[in-house]
């Protein structure tokens, strides 16, 4: 595996590993059943096969998370942060189908929308300028309307 790669791995097992035992109900299950357990049980096998396990796994906690409220979010990433591993924002706006449906469409179509765009301009990690600015755009268009 490339360094990016270990890099990005690292950071989104340590996200799975902090979501997982907060939001993902596990009662009853077996540990060897449990996320992170089933996840390096796949890195014995093969490092591809659990790099593209976590990204799926990643995707899902993204998509589930989408209903949290603002505050939550806020919240939730100050935890993160504070652990040093990455925050939801940052993977929302990585992973997530829904950020990528607002950047091609150009506008933010609900409330639920909305935050998630604050969400991920609010959070410290490093954007391109031009991405910021789209996404200053974006909140101020929908704040206008």
């Amino acid at each position: 595996m490339q360094n990016n790669s270990k890099l990005e791995y690292a950071q989104m097992k340590g996200f799975l590993s902090f979501y997982a035992e907060r939001y993902l109900k596990a009662e009853g299950l077996p540990a060897d059943k449990l996320p992170i357990a089933r996840l390096e049980a796949l890195e014995k096998k093969s490092m591809t096969a659990a790099l593209n396990g976590l990204r799926q796994a990643i995707n899902d906690c993204v998509e589930m998370s989408l209903h949290f409220n603002h505050e939550d979010v806020v919240k939730l990433d100050a935890q993160l942060r504070s652990r040093g591993i990455i925050t939801l924002s940052e993977l929302r706006r990585r992973y997530s189908k829904s950020y990528a449906k607002i950047k091609k469409r150009g506008h933010i179509k609900t409330e639920t929308e909305y935050y998630l765009v604050r969400n991920v301009l609010h959070d410290p990690t490093e954007k391109l300028p031009e991405e910021r600015k789209f996404l200053e755009e974006l909140i101020y268009a929908y704040e206008a309307a």
